[in-house]
């Protein structure tokens, strides 16, 4: 997949936030889905995650996890869960890191490289969209333009 320039938009998404270790973001991202399934929802997408405050010491970030579920809901405000009926970026860059083993840096890389080749100017927090294909996991890489610059 070559990078491509797209918005994103997607509705009534549920958002938490956890510091994990790096190796473990998949065992957050399997309780959040399974707290969104018991309080009677379902996923209508993909699970989005960014990381961020990446301490390579103890190979620990900060991860928030963000998942479109099937209605809209009202939630009282909490420390725990978001909820936005609308979650959007009107412009950005997508890659596809088909292989999961793969050193995602290289295409971090290549997303910096396609911006600058196009004066543009990318959210330093990219956003991950992990796609479960024939049981194999892949990876949609998506950064926000801020600007063009």
């Amino acid at each position: 997949m070559k990078i491509k320039r797209c918005p994103i938009i997607f509705h009534n998404v549920i958002s938490t936030s956890a510091r994990c270790k790096t190796n473990g973001w998949h065992i957050v991202a399997r309780d959040f889905r399974n707290a969104i399934i018991k309080n009677g929802l379902y996923s209508t997408g993909p699970i989005i995650y960014k990381v961020s405050h990446f301490d390579k010491s103890v190979s620990e970030a900060d991860y928030t996890f963000y998942m479109p579920v099937n209605t809209s809901i009202q939630m009282e405000d909490n420390d725990k869960y978001r909820f936005d009926e609308l979650w959007k970026f009107d412009d950005g860059l997508a890659y596809r890191h088909a292989d999961v083993e793969d050193d995602i840096e290289e295409s971090y890389e290549l997303l910096h490289a396609s911006a600058k080749a196009y004066n543009l100017k990318l959210e330093e927090t990219f956003y991950h969209i992990y796609l479960d294909v024939y049981g194999e996991g892949i990876i949609d890489i998506y950064a926000p333009i801020v600007r063009e610059a």
